[in-house]
């Protein structure tokens, strides 16, 4: 049984408050998406990205990690991540094959994370690959139009799709062996 004090260590410490904010921001990101305000978008996507910077910096300088927070956290990534792609999909940025691959891969992975006890942390190769659709997700939406900034856009998709690809078969490779 949970004690009062162990369930509020639990769920707010502030990792989790600034996961937990981050998955709230994708509301307003969703709007901003619908309104077309690449502006609104682009700072939302700051500050999930920060967020997501910080609430893993401060869970692992102040040993504040949850079980909770490994299982927030990358949901988090995925919808801060997933809904602006989506977007771009639907305006022909990104081919829909591509990101009908990234989300298997996200549920897949989500699955895994589900039945683990720790909730299976990210690895460095999954921070990488988030990192690299953040960085594509930035330059797609900076409010600079630019040829230069969407080909880059491109470029860091790729890389990120790559990464997913190869994240996934490391997560499952994973799983297999604790079978």
């Amino acid at each position: 049984m949970l004690k009062k004090e162990n369930l509020e260590k639990l769920i707010v410490n502030m990792p989790n408050i600034l996961t937990i904010s981050r998955l709230l921001l994708v509301f307003p990101l969703i709007i901003f998406l619908e309104l077309n305000k690449p502006f609104y978008v682009f700072l939302l996507l700051i500050i999930c990205g920060l967020t997501d910077y910080f609430d893993g910096f401060i869970a692992r300088r102040l040993n504040l990690k949850t079980r909770l927070g490994a299982v927030l956290d990358p949901l988090s990534d995925k919808v801060c991540l997933l809904v602006p792609l989506v977007f771009l999909c639907k305006n022909n940025s990104i081919p829909f094959w591509s990101l009908s691959i990234i989300i298997s891969r996200e549920l897949i992975i989500s699955g895994i994370r589900k039945n683990t006890e720790d909730g299976l942390p990210a690895s460095l190769l999954g921070k990488y690959k988030t990192f690299f659709f953040f960085i594509s997700l930035f330059l797609f939406f900076i409010p600079l139009k630019n040829n230069l900034f969407n080909d880059l856009g491109l470029v860091f998709y790729w890389i990120g799709f790559l990464l997913t690809i190869i994240t996934c078969i490391d997560y499952l490779t994973i799983k297999k062996n604790t079978i």
